[in-house]
């Protein structure tokens, strides 16, 4: 026990990736995995998959990941979860494979993969039966790799919180980026093939032939991507592959129209997706799964739920900083991953406060703390200013409000986060609405009590 709590205390966790997060989901409610490097990360979304067909998808997803370590995480996975589908993107068996082939990246890259898996005798089996693990002391031991992150001070509270906290991915393995780079839309050759690199068309059937034995239907796919004859040629050469499996295999690169993919504005780069092209991408696949597999729409069930809460925190990633209406506002504030603060300068009778506001009423200065829509804090003052504090991990909330400044000019309204401070004057509301995943301001807004409470974001 001991021995693991140290592996879990260790081994690096700031990575994206979710081979870290999937031991958190609640057992057996995942249909779809998702597999794959970040590709799959910034391409897939699985609250599109849920919000047009109740699917519940999850991406088993780690930077760069090699593809005999996709194969470990999903048999982790299934020690938890019972899919009625796996998807592949075969990014990972081209020739992006060639940085992690018997090098120390591709071994960094592994442990990304195995570190948060915990010691069992399953894991010992296939770290020493895959070929393409050649570290397999510090693979099975991860200690003998990390134990220097606690000696260069690299370790912090959230590393020990760790093995006694659920920590549950909360956009299901989807990261959101609102980056753009423009390209050209390239030719993407209709014939035509070319051989992946050794080993790795081996390694591919190995991940094939592995669903078969497990009776897991599985539906290889390629995100769109602007890469080079070759890398399409071996796309190309994946289809041949499927074919004689007989599995499904979707390369997107193929359907840029039916995607309606715009290479000025759906790429983050010339692998990585948007939350735009990502939309385009989940909202397909959605519909494929939907003509081909017979999966449940499962909305509507109430053990479901994080996926609702999910699908409200996808949209306020992008929405949140766009809405002007303030009972709009605090309805989007009921998302779990977020903690807002509000403060006032002067708060009067006239109907500003919506009801379940905490101390919200009469006059004076007036601040809350809203952790996912729930008044964790709050107060008010009619005669004296309020100065007070919230802390959030690590972070403290530093937080001021007066009826009467020293000036006498007008009220005010302050809150600081770090070094950074943001302030209104007269009884304005100012909200400062703070992501806990991505521990970032996500948005911030003053609501003008002079303008029926209309959200301004000019200060």
């Amino acid at each position: 026990m001991a021995f693991h709590y140290a592996n879990v205390v260790l081994y690096e966790k700031q990575h994206f990736g979710t081979a870290k997060n999937i031991a958190s989901e609640e057992p057996n409610q995942i249909d779809v995995f998702v597999n794959g490097p970040s590709h799959v990360f910034y391409g897939v979304n699985p609250y599109e998959l849920w919000e047009q067909s109740g699917i519940a998808a999850y991406n088993l997803t780690t930077h760069q990941q090699p593809l005999w370590s996709s194969k470990l995480l999903l048999d982790y996975a299934l020690e938890h979860q019972q899919p009625k589908l796996i998807v592949l993107d075969v990014l990972m068996a081209t020739n992006f494979a060639r940085p992690v082939l018997g090098t120390e990246q591709g071994t960094n890259m592994t442990h990304l993969v195995m570190d948060p898996i915990p010691l069992s005798l399953n894991k010992i089996r296939n770290v020493l039966k895959t070929d393409m693990i050649t570290e397999k002391g510090e693979m099975i031991f991860p200690v003998i790799l990390n134990h220097s992150r606690l000696q260069q001070g690299l370790t912090d509270y959230r590393d020990f919180q760790f093995a006694f906290t659920k920590q549950p991915h909360p956009m299901k393995g989807y990261n959101f980026t609102e980056n753009v780079l423009e390209y050209t839309e390239p030719e993407v050759p209709e014939s035509g093939t070319h051989e992946l690199p050794e080993p790795m068309e081996d390694v591919l059937r190995d991940f094939i032939e592995y669903c078969q034995e497990k009776d897991l239907p599985l539906l290889l796919i390629k995100t769109p991507m602007v890469t080079n004859t070759e890398m399409y040629e071996q796309l190309n050469y994946i289809g041949e592959i499927a074919a004689s499996y007989g599995v499904s295999y979707v390369d997107m690169n193929h359907l840029y129209d039916e995607l309606g993919m715009d290479f000025a504005g759906d790429f983050a780069d010339s692998g990585h997706l948007n939350v735009n092209g990502a939309r385009k991408v989940s909202r397909y696949l959605a519909d494929y799964i939907d003509a081909h597999y017979d999966l449940p729409d499962r909305r509507g069930d109430a053990a479901y739920e994080s996926w609702d809460t999910g699908t409200l925190h996808s949209h306020n990633l992008t929405e949140l900083r766009t809405e002007t209406d303030w009972a709009a506002y605090l309805e989007r504030l009921q998302d779990p991953n977020l903690l807002s603060v509000i403060v006032a300068g002067g708060v009067d009778d006239s109907g500003m406060c919506p009801e379940g506001l905490g101390h919200c009423s009469g006059t004076g200065a007036y601040y809350a703390v809203l952790d996912g829509g729930k008044t964790v804090s709050s107060g008010a003052d009619g005669k004296n200013p309020i100065e007070t504090s919230y802390l959030f991990e690590d972070l403290r909330f530093e937080v001021y409000a007066s009826d009467k400044p020293a000036d006498g000019t007008s009220q005010m309204a302050r809150i600081e986060i770090g070094e950074t401070g943001y302030v209104v004057y007269d009884s304005d509301f100012l909200v400062v609405t703070y992501d806990k995943d991505t521990r970032t301001v996500l948005d911030t807004v003053r609501f003008d009590t002079a303008d029926g409470l209309r959200g301004s974001r000019k200060f």
